[in-house]
């Protein structure tokens, strides 16, 4: 055999990597898995109405009352027990399972990133919802009731507990996630965060660091401000060194303001700076580097400076240093699942080393964790959010046969 023919041998076997898995057709075929996958194209349009209705609801960040109120009488009218609720405001139910098996939570995040005023009206057009809100996240909270539903109607068992999570704060730093499973340690084996679109899977922690840095100055009128320091003057120096730095991480300054009247030196100026990377080391650098070009710019222009952090979510590491959370069957089992379920329409179905979802906190913690799609869709965080109405159906049913392959089904 020659070198190079050795060398192609080793190169497709590296290529063809398996990894372990929990998951195999058999299972969908089982009698009441199929029931519950049923149940879901039977109510189809139970479950497009409800998507609608929670879209309707409005829950900014830290406004999630009415919808957590509506998620919780669903619960209960499924009949679901150990229904809770927390001083956060997340809402979950536990089902149970006979023992022997590993707890896997799914999260639903039920806040969105527009003001309570923001038009909700969800349009259909065709086979596409149109709204706000109706892609991220509204979709995840109505194909986890969904599946939920389904589940209990069905009789299925499982030897792990299942845990139905609908968090609040996602949207600002993933704050109800942290609050929960800080609080619930030990009660989870496996995090599956139900977020981000159709297909893909991610096992990763996308590090994502949000800082405001505030310059202040006693301020004058127009007439009397020449050579006097300007907190507006400290900000553009600042932002225009940042934005010199070259990096394999991203970042973005997102806001500006400061100071009251046209007529007058501002006596408080800021900007923010959004960080991104999925590698701790270029994640610090990158914020140590911006951190330094923001307190130069003060000192330049003789202004007071401080520093807010208003999110510091860790990177969770690079493809390579996560090697070892990519062998772990969760993640091949949502990798088989999708296949199964044709999410990727013909092509393979990708792994990815990132996230930006609840299942960063399970990262951070050690638990295995990764975040799967709720639909096809697009244009999240704008007003032209989309999403298309029948892939949720597989969503939900993505839910259902990851819960009784990661919990193990009790035949």
């Amino acid at each position: 055999m020659s070198r190079s023919f050795l060398l192609l041998c080793l190169a497709a076997g590296a290529l063809a990597q398996t990894y372990p898995t929990r998951f195999e057709p058999a299972i969908a075929r089982a009698a009441k898995v199929r029931a519950a996958l049923e149940h879901i194209d039977a109510h189809r349009q139970e479950q497009l109405a409800e998507w609608i209705r929670i879209t309707e609801i409005a829950a900014p960040s830290r406004q999630e009352q009415r919808r957590a109120a509506y998620v919780r009488a669903q619960l209960e009218a499924a009949g679901l027990s150990g229904i809770a609720s927390d001083e956060a405001g997340n809402v979950w139910a536990v089902r149970k399972g006979s023992g022997g098996g590993e707890s896997v939570l799914f999260a639903a995040h039920m806040d969105t990133v527009f003001p309570a005023d923001t038009p909700v009206h969800v349009r259909r057009d065709g086979g596409t919802l149109r709204a706000p809100g109706v892609f991220d996240n509204s979709a995840s909270v109505a194909n986890l009731l969904a599946a939920a539903r389904a589940i209990e109607r069905a009789a299925l068992r499982t030897k792990g507990d299942l845990i139905y999570l609908f968090t609040v704060q996602e949207e600002i730093g993933l704050r109800g996630m942290r609050h929960w499973l800080e609080r619930n340690r030990g009660s989870v084996s496996l995090v599956v965060a139900l977020d981000s679109g159709l297909p893909g899977v991610y096992y990763g922690a996308l590090g994502i660091r949000w800082l405001k840095f505030i310059y202040t100055a006693e301020g004058a009128h127009t007439n009397h401000s020449k050579g006097k320091p300007n907190p507006a003057r400290a900000v553009a120096r600042a932002i225009q060194n940042i934005y010199t730095l070259e990096s394999p991480g991203v970042y973005n300054v997102g806001m500006i303001g400061g100071g009251k009247v046209f007529n007058a030196i501002s006596q408080e100026s800021y900007f923010t700076v959004d960080i991104r990377s999925n590698d701790p080391a270029v994640y610090q650098d990158l914020s140590e580097r911006i951190r330094r070009f923001a307190e130069d710019a003060a000192k330049q222009e003789r202004v007071g400076f401080r520093t807010e952090v208003s999110s510091d979510a860790p990177a969770g590491g690079t493809e390579q240093q996560l090697a070892a959370r990519r062998a772990h069957p969760i993640v091949q089992t949502a990798v088989d699942i999708q296949t199964f379920l044709d999410l990727g329409r013909g092509r393979p179905i990708r792994a990815v080393a990132s996230g930006s979802t609840d299942a960063n906190i399970g990262v951070e913690m050690g638990i295995p964790s990764i975040a799967v799609g709720r639909a096809f869709g697009g244009d999240q965080h704008t007003l032209q959010e989309y999403a298309d109405i029948d892939s949720a159906y597989l969503g939900a049913k993505q839910i259902i046969l990851l819960a009784v392959s990661l919990a193990q089904i009790v035949e």
